[in-house]
């Protein structure tokens, strides 16, 4: 008996609500890696919500928890480290090795990346109203992303490469992990990916543990690393996964385009700053983008196209 399908509308609201979380979790995230060295961070982070995770599995889904054996557990190894290990400490990583722009500009290929590798596999079709859907939504990103003031160096290449892997590897997981997730209970698949992960991202830190030491904490301090963990980290890997689920791979990837504009809102609404000219016409080109690569190719099939892939 096949699981009831959720509404296009249900799954493109928890795919926009990822994208408001991780607007909101790369400010508050700041405070946080000015006080930890950022894998220690993301290491404590991913277990904290993997013992979260476990507790919360154990308690809401236990008849549903996976019985063991090799098509549950050993695909997962592949899947925590594109998804959560390479694709966190590459992130981090090569963010302290290049510039914020050059980062901002090169995390925009992850629908790039995800888009090819479906397309390549047959997994989704190539067709010109997506094309053009993604091409604009990628052009209003770049506008706001200053584009312009991306440049190359001997000093920013490894962080640069290791961005680019980041984005190769998250969009791989998009990819692939897409049938995996379709046939698992979404809840107990995000636990284990966080108890994977979580050994793969302590090991990455171990240099960095070796010199550690717990900073003060100020209030400002533990609300933002609550709300990374619960909001930066638990609601938006579960709200993702279960998204993936019932929704294009290449989609899941495009609603990353969505992140300039909260992080302009955001920015507005928190610090005054000004909404310029560019930023509200990239914010026009990124909308008709997702509307032009999100439409169905028959207005009758748009339940039916969220299955695709």
């Amino acid at each position: 008996m096949s699981r009831p399908q959720p509404s296009p509308f249900l799954v493109y609201s928890a795919l926009l609500s990822v994208q408001i979380l991780f607007g909101v979790n790369y400010v508050v995230s700041k405070l946080v890696v000015d006080s930890f060295p950022p894998l220690v961070w993301a290491s404590i982070r991913i277990i904290i919500s993997s013992g979260i995770m476990l507790a919360a599995a154990l308690m809401l889904r236990p008849k549903q928890s996976p019985k063991g054996g090799r098509n549950f557990f050993l695909p997962l190894i592949v899947f925590a480290l594109l998804g959560t290990v390479i694709n966190q400490a590459s992130f981090l990583v090569g963010l302290h090795y290049t510039t914020s722009t050059n980062s901002a500009v090169l995390n925009t290929l992850i629908p790039v990346f995800t888009l090819l590798i479906v397309t390549l596999r047959g997994q989704e079709p190539l067709t010109w109203k997506r094309t053009t859907g993604f091409l604009l939504a990628l052009s209003g990103v770049l506008v706001i992303r200053k584009v312009e003031e991306f440049s190359f160096s001997d000093k920013t290449v490894i962080g640069d490469l290791l961005t680019v892997l980041n984005c190769l590897s998250y969009g791989f997981f998009l990819a692939y992990g897409k049938s995996f997730i379709e046939r698992h209970d979404r809840v107990w698949t995000t636990t284990w990916l966080f108890i994977y992960g979580s050994f793969g991202l302590t090991a990455l830190a171990l240099p960095d543990y070796l010199h550690f030491q717990w900073p003060p904490m100020s209030p400002m301090l533990i609300g933002s690393m609550i709300f990374a963990i619960v909001g930066g980290t638990l609601l938006t890997y579960f709200l993702n996964n279960w998204a993936l689920a019932y929704a294009r791979s290449s989609s899941v990837a495009l609603f990353i385009y969505f992140q300039p504009i909260v992080a302009a809102i955001l920015a507005f609404a928190w610090f005054g700053q000004e909404i310029t000219g560019r930023t509200a016409a990239s914010s026009v080109l990124i909308f008709l983008g997702m509307l032009l690569a999100l439409a169905p190719a028959r207005p009758k099939a748009a339940a039916r196209s969220l299955r695709a892939g």
